[in-house]
């Protein structure tokens, strides 16, 4: 048993003096994105060997040749490894990238302005091969359907268009046919959620008999309510003149516009006209 032992202690002894570190050089750790190819553990002094880039780096100066130097120390190392880099993104129309960086393993990210929809990634990644992990997406416009109509109503929209469809930001004016008028939005738009506000109403409005004048009377006037822009007209006996508009209307609140008034005319003498 003595003599296995003994062999036993002297591999031990071997093995420690063939690691001694003024002999040997251990492996160069990653650094600054540059690594030493293979699995080796331990390089013998005066040994060279050569850097490269890890994935998703490139060279970009110094040398990759390092040597193990009799104290066990490697020589400085001057490659110069450096994260690759992806094109510069874009900005997707009606939309916006956002980024800090366009180095391997940066982020990118995609918005919509307003009443637009995202269609496709919304974020993207610097791959070690520098491109971005996915194609930019498209920003696409919110479409409404078309606008309710009221009874007695029409719309005139702010341009021409084909479908049932309208994208976001188009929108139009309402109008109620005569004699009714219009109570609510009179302006509508395709909102950024897909909707519509409210439509507005199309009430009836009647004014009351038209008022009589002070020696005046009114042509053709019926005994009834009028509609909503329906007119009538007034006249003066003589030897009246009348002041003010001849025809008045019948308004949106219901009442009519300012009546006119018939008066005497003045008549000055001569003389009074040549002294002023």
């Amino acid at each position: 048993m003595i003599r296995p032992l003994h062999l036993l202690l002297l591999c031990e002894a071997f093995l420690l003096d063939m690691v001694m570190p003024e002999e040997v050089c251990p492996r160069p750790p990653e650094e600054d994105g540059a690594e030493v190819d293979g699995g080796q553990l331990f390089f013998e002094r005066g040994t060279e060997i050569s850097l490269s880039c890890i994935q998703g780096y490139t060279p970009t100066g110094g040398s990759r040749k390092i040597i193990c130097k009799s104290t066990g120390e490697w020589t400085e190392r001057t490659l110069k490894c450096s994260p690759k880099r992806c094109p510069v993104p874009s900005s997707p129309q009606n939309g916006k990238v956002h980024f800090n960086g366009i180095t391997y393993k940066s982020n990118i990210s995609y918005s919509c302005d307003e009443g637009y929809i995202l269609h496709g990634v919304r974020s993207s990644w610097c791959l070690h091969t520098g491109q971005w992990s996915s194609p930019q997406p498209e920003c696409k416009s919110v479409t409404c359907g078309l606008p309710v109509i009221p009874p007695y109503a029409k719309i005139v929209y702010d341009r021409q268009f084909m479908g049932d469809v309208v994208e976001f930001g188009m929108g139009g004016i309402y109008e109620c046919r005569p004699p009714m008028i219009l109570h609510g939005n009179r302006r509508v738009t395709c909102l950024a959620d897909g909707t519509w506000l409210e439509p507005p109403e199309c009430k009836l409005v009647k004014c009351p008999h038209p008022p009589a004048i002070e020696n005046g009377f009114l042509s053709f006037a019926e005994a009834r309510e009028y509609g909503y822009r329906e007119r009538v007209r007034y006249g003066c006996i003589k030897p009246y003149i009348l002041y003010g508009a001849m025809e008045i209307e019948c308004t949106e609140t219901g009442s009519w516009s300012p009546e006119p008034s018939c008066r005497k005319a003045q008549f000055y003498p001569y003389e009074c006209l040549t002294n002023k």
